[in-house]
């Protein structure tokens, strides 16, 4: 018997509790999650290419198709930041705009590599261009507190923002 309220008693609050997260997400203004979603596009498609590259990344010699791959995503990453500078700019915060301008360089970087692929150390400098890509991603998400997978950090945002007001 005890066992049976208490089930109920839990699935109760577990209900309560998703009812109210449902009105939470119901507040938020329209335009808002509509720049939301389209920045989270814009940003899935720099994570595709992104991801398209960074496979390439173990490899000690690319092929003509890994060029053009890399050359690729390098110009779709470029056509995003450009994009986000533009119109997702915060000239107040320098040190976004600051990351924004490094990706798109490393994106720069990677296409005049792929265009230029004949030099010695090729393969090289598009892995630490890759690599300086990833860096810049990771400085951006921590600067804006943003967790990819937020499921992985329960708890981290306040612990984040506790160490930060001491």
């Amino acid at each position: 018997m005890y066992k049976k309220l208490v089930t109920i008693l839990i699935l109760l609050v577990i209900c309560l509790a998703v009812e109210v997260r449902a009105e939470e997400s119901k507040n938020v203004p329209a335009e808002q999650k509509k720049e939301k979603s389209e920045l989270a596009k814009l940003l899935s498609q720099v994570d595709k290419d992104y991801k398209a590259v960074q496979a390439l990344s173990g490899y000690t010699k690319y092929k003509k198709e890994d060029w053009q791959l890399i050359g690729q995503s390098g110009e779709n990453i470029l056509k995003v930041a450009k994009l986000l500078r533009k119109d997702y700019a915060r000239p107040e915060d320098q040190r976004y705009e600051h990351l924004m301008k490094k990706m798109q360089d490393s994106a720069k970087a990677l296409v005049k590599l792929a265009k230029d692929n004949t030099k010695p150390g090729s393969v090289e400098d598009a892995q630490w261009h890759v690599r300086k890509l990833q860096q810049t991603c990771s400085l951006c998400h921590k600067h804006l507190d943003i967790h990819i997978y937020p499921q992985l950090f329960e708890g981290k945002k306040s612990e984040m923002k506790e160490k930060k007001s001491k």
